[in-house]
């Protein structure tokens, strides 16, 4: 099955990279029968960041590859051909994937993913690998009950002990309970539930005030592309001071 790369960057857009820096260092070809293959002009060091918030930090690939595309909206997905590609992306040094609970089975294809790497792969090979998921909850009550729960499914269907990366969103600002969730998002990172947590199209305004309640969130992704600058306006200003890295 074929699957597409995300054009994803992840950097704070004070010094976003341009879309000629990527057409420049990633070849991409079709995934059937070939494989993607990273050009060579780039350094090791140039197709990673590292994603960090006080003592909260998380090594990624640059480009992730985005899942969304499995979520069914575009067809049956065969999990098995599935698999195969994102082993092929990974073997090509795209080694990160970008997922949502609500992305159809897209963390349970990551499960069946991992394992396969386990298996047929290096030790130095996994350690490479890295699963960034979303929760995408209803605005209803956040008990730490209730996050756990949800966190718990995740991990199962990823079939990993610690979630690489945890990243919130939030239907209705109206309702502050966000920061509830976010609060016990972060115990369960510090039980190792969770490796990191970020956030996934929050406004500027939030944002703000989530960092102002000593939440470390590691990241944001967000809409930004040649049509829609708005990261660039308050948030890029923001994200520089804190830190926070945005995914764009």
């Amino acid at each position: 099955m074929p699957m597409s790369v995300h054009s994803v960057i992840a950097t704070n857009l004070a010094t976003t990279v341009s879309s000629n820096w990527l057409n420049r260092r990633v070849s991409r070809r079709r995934i059937g029968s070939s494989s993607v293959k990273c050009s060579t002009e780039t350094t090791e060091a140039e197709r990673w960041v590292k994603l960090k918030n006080g003592n909260d930090s998380l090594e990624i690939c640059r480009v992730l590859n985005g899942m969304w595309q499995t979520s069914g909206g575009w067809g049956k997905i065969d999990r098995n051909d599935a698999v195969e590609a994102m082993l092929r992306y990974a073997d090509a040094g795209l080694s990160t994937f970008d997922m949502a609970d609500i992305y159809g089975p897209s963390e349970d294809l990551y499960g069946i993913f991992i394992n396969r790497v386990r298996r047929e792969r290096p030790p130095e090979y996994l350690e490479k690998i890295k699963g960034l998921t979303k929760w995408v909850p209803p605005p209803v009550k956040m008990t730490r009950s209730y996050v756990r729960e949800n966190i718990e499914k995740s991990r199962k269907r990823m079939d990993v002990a610690s979630l690489d990366m945890l990243q919130f969103h939030w239907w209705d600002y109206a309702n502050d309970g966000y920061l509830d969730a976010l609060k016990h998002l972060t115990d369960l990172k510090e039980e190792g539930k969770i490796k990191t947590v970020a956030l996934t199209n929050f406004d500027t305004e939030r944002l703000q005030k989530i960092l102002e309640n000593g939440i470390p969130v590691v990241g944001n992704q967000v809409q930004h592309s040649i049509v829609d600058m708005r990261p660039q306006q308050r948030m890029a200003q923001i994200c520089e001071l804190s830190g926070v890295k945005l995914l764009t």
